[in-house]
This record gives C-alpha cells, structure tokens and sequence, in this order.
C-alpha cells in the first residue's frame, strides 16, 4: 500500500459480493478510494464517480444498506483519434467510509430530473444528442453511459422524450416547437444537452428572439459536455471531473445562466456552411441581434475560430483551434500577422455604479474579447477574476504588439494566468463595448459570438451589452 495512506485506517466491506477493506484518500478536489482483498487490490477515482446512491435491488442484509458507487470510465478510441469511448460501471458495495460517502453520497434525489409529464402523456425530460458537436462522441455516451445512469435511479426510456440532431437547426426548432410553448404556459421542464456550447447557445437565441408570456417558467439545462472548447462547462466546473458533466447534473442545483446581447450594423451576415452561405440575422430595431452566454470576440479570436470551423479540422478536437492560430500568427508568405484596425468603446461604471464611456485610443488591436466565462478551453485561463455564473463582462484586449509577445500572453493563460496583469494586455470589468471597423477585406471583419461567426459590413459595428433577460437555467 503506498506510503502516504498508511496511516489512514481502512474499514472493512463488500464489493461486487465479496469482502473488501477500503481506504479513502483525498487531497484536495483529488481523491481515490482503494478496494484491497487478498491477492489483489483496485481503484476507483473520484474523476470518473457521478455520485453514490443505495442499490435498489440490492438485498438488506443485517441492516447494512447495499449501494451503488456510479462511474463513468473513458479510455480512447484508438490511437490515431482524439475521440473517446465511455462506459457506465456501477460498482455494488457495502459499508463505505463515512468520508467517501461525505463526499459522493447523493443525498436526496435530483428533482430536476423527476419532472412531471403533460396530461396527454408527452415528456417534459428531454434528452437531445448533438451528432455533430465536436468529434461525434454524444450518441455513443448517451447510448452506454447516460440511459444507463438514469436508468439506475429509476428514469427509464419511457419517462423522456429522445431527440437526435439531424442538422445545425435541430435544437432551435425543438426550442421553439416544445419548449417555448410549455415554458409559457408555466410548465416545469428540463433539458439534458449532450452539446458543445453551441446548445446552449441555440437554446438561449430561440427562447430570448421570441415573445415570452408572464406565466413563462424558465427550462432547465442540464450540460453534457460534448463539444470542442467547451467553455461553459470548464468555466462552472462541469468539467471538473471526467463524467462530462454528468456527476454535477445528479448532484448539482439549477442556477440562472447570464447573457449578454450583441447588435450589428445593418448589413452583417451569419456564415455558414464553412462560410460557403451567408444568413441573415435575426433583427431588433433595425439591427441585427445575437445572443450569447460565452464570448464576444474579434481579431484573433474571432479568426482563429471562424478559421478552425471545418470538417477537416474538427477532427482534431481542441486542438484545431491551436493548429489556427498558429498558421494566423505565422502567415506562409513570411510576414507580419495582420493587426486589426477599428475604434473601440467602452462602457463601464464608476465607484456609485454609475455608467460612462471610456475610447481606447489605439486603433490597431490583436485580440480582444469580451467574456463572461473564465476558461475557453480545460487550461485555457483567460479570465481569471471571473467567477462562475457571475454575469460580468470583462474585456481581455491585446493592441498592436508582436506576434510573438501575443503568443508568450496567451502561452501565461494557458499556464493559469498571469498575462491580465502584464503591461502589454488590458483586462477590466466592462457593462459592454463597441467596435467600429476599419477593415476594407471582409476577412478582418468576422465577430465571433460564441462560436457562431458574423461578417460585418465594410464601415460596421457590433455593440455588446450584458443581457437582463435571462431565460434558462444552469444545473451547476
């Protein structure tokens, strides 16, 4: 047994029906519980456990409560793919030491999930699988892990309603067509999303670009990180372990999800279908409007996502957005990576909350965003005072520096921060911003609103603003 647990105590149990002693370390957010029987010993990791529950067709024996330790173990696909394989491994145990089951017992069931269905029968639990989000994992994780783990808590086929993505529109028409009309009517529902932010996303425009009723009672969402970056999962710690989220849905409490509002100058356009087509956007007022509940970015972020958005790059999971920006940072010609031109204002509030502007005076800028998450990817620190669910804007902004002083800023936010506080970025609280462009190549002028892309016309704007209508909630 290794050294630095010989002087935890084990207790003494069953596993899978045969007698085991356990002993629990833990350190930190990290712990292991080991099975040790004669001749052999396991492990069970605190990042593949969703939770411990009591084993209903367990058999009572001398009042010991048998239960159910729910896992989830990942292992990769094949070598030659960033994709994963996911299996659901509940584990029948007995007597547990009072400290795992401190930290893993699920107390009292997840109301959230146990919603009541329509009096015609129809589900108000709904499952929606993204076929498409990041390298095509969510079908496989729902078939062999998710109906499995509901199943174990008594939430079989019949108590919800499956939905399969067939295409990009699948989860704004299921929003508009279901979920809209029975959030107005005042009716409970929860929403488990095997997606990427973009779900969310989806979810979040089609309820906020829709008439909304007094009676209208916000869904729940609950997110199983199935996408490339997955800001919002890394960001409220849904990614903390390696269940994808799933152990914060059996454990965790819904919670408001900000927003924040992007306008655009007439004229400016989705693209889509690796910007082969172009969309209009949905109008307020004369001007475009997309709703966002990550990022708003241009320059290099922007670039470097509307980039990466192929099916050739896709593939490479999370790294296709590293693969971007490097080739933006390294042009093939030898030269200079482009500085992007264009006024930017800000709106911000004093010591008594009251609002005023503030212009930057460079006109040449690198990167900016304006975020109200922390993380943009698992290591990717790039707002490091935002806090989870928080709803404030802050402004991340490079100017016109080196590529390669941009790359040492973004290489600290990697390393956990530090690049908010060096002399070359700027990073404040902000209540929104506007940017004015000054790029004659369509090119350089694509906003990114989390990961959706607009292209703004010659001579355009997008003004960002925090939202004060929030629609759904978060189980987090």
């Amino acid at each position: 047994m290794p050294a630095l647990i010989m002087d935890i105590p084990a207790v003494t149990g069953t596993a899978l029906g045969s007698d085991v002693s356990f002993v629990y370390h833990r350190e930190k957010d990290d712990g292991t519980l080991i099975l040790s029987w004669d001749g052999g010993e396991d492990h069970v990791y605190d990042k593949d456990v969703i939770g411990v529950i009591n084993d209903p067709r367990g058999e009572r024996k001398n009042e010991v409560q048998p239960q159910l330790i729910l896992r989830v173990v990942t292992s990769q696909s094949s070598p030659e793919t960033t994709k994963m394989r996911f299996a659901f491994e509940p584990l029948p145990v007995t007597n547990l030491p009072k400290n795992y089951l401190e930290a893993h017992v699920i107390t009292k069931p997840p109301m959230h999930l146990y919603v009541n269905p329509n009096e015609d029968g129809s589900r108000n639990l709904h499952i929606v699988v993204s076929t498409r989000s990041g390298v095509g994992e969510a079908q496989q994780y729902y078939d062999d892990v998710l109906s499995e783990a509901l199943a174990a808590i008594d939430l079989n086929r019949d108590t919800y309603q499956l939905h399969i993505t067939e295409s990009e529109k699948s989860i704004t028409e299921l929003t508009k067509k279901v979920l809209l009309p029975r959030a107005n009517d005042g009716i409970a529902q929860t929403v488990l999303l095997l997606s990427g932010d973009g779900g969310i996303v989806d979810t979040v425009n089609a309820l906020l670009l829709s008439s909304r009723t007094e009676k209208y009672l916000k869904p729940t969402i609950g997110l199983i990180s199935m996408g490339t970056g997955n800001a919002m999962a890394n960001s409220t710690g849904l990614n903390r372990d390696a269940t994808r989220g799933l152990g914060r849905i059996f454990r965790g409490v819904p919670q408001n999800l900000p927003t924040f509002k992007a306008h655009f100058s007439p004229g400016s356009v989705f693209l889509t279908d690796e910007a082969r087509r172009t969309e209009p956007l949905p109008l307020e007022s004369g001007h475009g409007i997309v709703h966002g509940v990550v990022v708003c970015s241009w320059a290099l972020h922007a670039s470097l996502v509307a980039d990466s958005d192929t099916t050739e790059y896709r593939k490479y999971g999370a790294q296709r957005f590293q693969m971007a920006a490097k080739e933006l940072m390294a042009p093939d010609d030898g030269s200079e990576p482009h500085v992007y031109n264009g006024k930017i204002t800000l709106y911000k509030s004093d010591d008594q909350g009251n609002e005023y502007v503030e212009e930057i005076a460079e006109t040449r800028t690198s990167y900016i965003i304006a975020s109200l998450v922390s993380n943009f990817e698992e290591r990717l620190l790039i707002s490091p005072d935002s806090k989870p669910l928080d709803g404030q804007l802050r402004i991340l902004r490079f100017g016109d520096i080196p590529g390669a002083d941009v790359m040492r800023l973004m290489g600290k936010a990697l390393r956990g921060g530090g690049h908010e506080h060096d002399e070359m970025a700027y990073y404040a609280p902000i209540n929104g911003l506007k940017i004015e462009f000054d790029e004659p190549d369509a090119r350089w002028r694509r906003v990114c609103v989390d990961g959706k892309i607009i292209r703004v016309e010659e001579g355009g704007w997008v003004e960002v603003r925090r939202g004060h209508e929030d629609v759904v909630d978060l189980i987090a």
